[in-house]
């Protein structure tokens, strides 16, 4: 299969798994709208929301490295800006994943 399949296919994969995520957290975050910060950050240290938001934070920022990609394919195509996309957005997984293992782990201090 020719990396280009591969991206698409990925695309839509992550495009689909998405939905049913992004319903879930637009439902945790207006359920949670107006709470103090410690209540919400004790709502999100449960299991399953807290494996909810790191499915999520992972498949929005997978699906935004893919759709990042595919424009600079497009339009530039230039190696140092697909190697600057994917260290971006690993870093913004890398910070994302820390900070949500803070809140579930270590908790509001």
């Amino acid at each position: 299969m020719s990396d280009g399949i591969k991206h698409w296919k990925y695309s839509r994969v992550s495009s689909i798994l998405l939905i049913p995520l992004t319903i879930w957290f637009v439902a945790f975050f207006s359920k949670t709208f107006g709470m103090q910060f410690e209540q919400v950050a004790s709502s999100l240290s449960t299991p399953f929301n807290s494996f909810m938001m790191l499915i999520f934070i992972t498949a929005t920022i997978f699906h935004l490295q893919q759709g990042l990609q595919v424009i600079i394919e497009d339009y530039v195509y230039k190696r140092l800006w697909i190697n600057l996309n994917v260290i971006f957005c690993g870093s913004l997984f890398i910070v994302s994943i820390i900070s949500l293992g803070k809140l579930v782990f270590v908790g509001v201090l």
